[in-house]
């Protein structure tokens, strides 16, 4: 395999009659909206059969800057079929809805991809039922509460992905994310204005932030990434996780401070009253800036879906700056 073009254009068919067997034939890959870090096609057969195909390319990683860069590994990153390989057997080995895996090919060599074939789930972006009636939302949003309470209720005493070792000196979770917070400041303020002045205030106020946070020793399994985008509603309205590849151990705080300003409803379905307030605060803050340096990043490298990445930027951007008058 010399690339994705290569499988596209030239061994997908045989790839398809391999994995389903003979009568399945590609017609038309179709590239899907969104993917910063994978690329994802829907595949229709000429016997009315459709799948996903996941293809992780660093050259096509509208990241691939930093993870060329990365001395250690970002402690939460959504790049690479094994995590993702790994995790779908996870999660549906405790019954948390995701799509069914059929076959992960592994890239192996430097340059190679990783690829995947998955599950096609006909359905709509879990936003599209915020307006729904009352009775559709509670059939929607009970259920994926339900799947998220099962999830974080997966728990283990060092935090990291599923297959990592423990760590001979753990240290709390944050830390990192403390870290890659003034990473993200370095940035944004080397490239916006407005970061630009205040960034010794930003720092402060995370800094602040980050030492209230005490010791644990209990670390949920969190999706890590989960906005309504990333939930799929099928027909018959049931939620499935998608785009799981970033998912592991980690304070549960990390995902409830991004899903209380991601789901409209969040305090009717999904918020939970056991979290540390201070966890919560320093999440809170830490994603605001995080997206509003990654969307920057993108409309730096030409993602197509522009207007939508400058909404996310402006609306994090506000948000960050909230946070920081309330502590000044």
């Amino acid at each position: 395999m010399d690339g994705w073009s290569h499988l596209l254009q030239g061994e997908l068919g045989v790839w398809v009659e391999r994995i389903f067997g003979r009568g399945y034939y590609p017609e038309e890959a179709v590239q899907l909206r969104g993917g910063a870090q994978k690329v994802v096609y829907s595949v229709y057969c000429s016997n009315g059969f459709r799948f996903v195909l996941y293809v992780w390319d660093v050259r096509l990683n509208y990241f691939r800057e930093e993870l060329e860069q990365e001395e250690q590994p970002e402690p939460i990153s959504g790049f690479g079929g094994r995590q993702f390989q790994t995790v779908n057997a996870f999660l549906r080995k405790l019954q948390i809805r995701t799509p069914e895996l059929y076959h992960f090919e592994p890239g192996g060599l430097k340059g190679e991809v990783d690829f995947a074939f998955v599950e096609y789930i006909e359905g709509k972006e879990a936003s599209d039922f915020f307006q729904a009636d009352p009775g559709t939302q509670n059939q929607v949003f009970e259920p994926l509460s339900g799947m998220l309470n099962r999830m974080h209720q997966q728990t283990r005493e060092h935090w990291g992905k599923l297959n990592e070792p423990i760590p001979e000196a753990p240290s709390g979770c944050h830390l990192p994310i403390l870290a890659g917070a003034c990473r993200q400041l370095e940035y944004l303020s080397a490239n916006v204005s407005e970061f630009r002045k205040h960034h010794d205030k930003f720092i402060q106020v995370i800094e602040a932030l980050a030492a209230k946070i005490g010791a644990r020793s209990c670390y949920s399994f969190i999706h890590a990434e989960l906005g309504p985008n990333h939930v799929l509603v099928d027909n018959q309205l049931r939620p499935w996780l998608i785009d799981i590849e970033g998912a592991l151990f980690f304070d549960p705080e990390y995902e409830h401070s991004f899903m209380e300003f991601r789901f409209d409803n969040y305090r009717r379905y999904l918020k939970h009253t056991q979290l540390d307030p201070h966890r919560m605060a320093f999440y809170k803050l830490y994603h605001h800036i995080s997206y509003s340096a990654g969307p920057h990043r993108l409309l730096q490298r030409g993602y197509p879906d522009s207007e939508l990445v400058k909404q996310i930027m402006a609306f994090n951007t506000q948000s960050a700056f909230r946070i920081l008058a309330d502590y000044l």
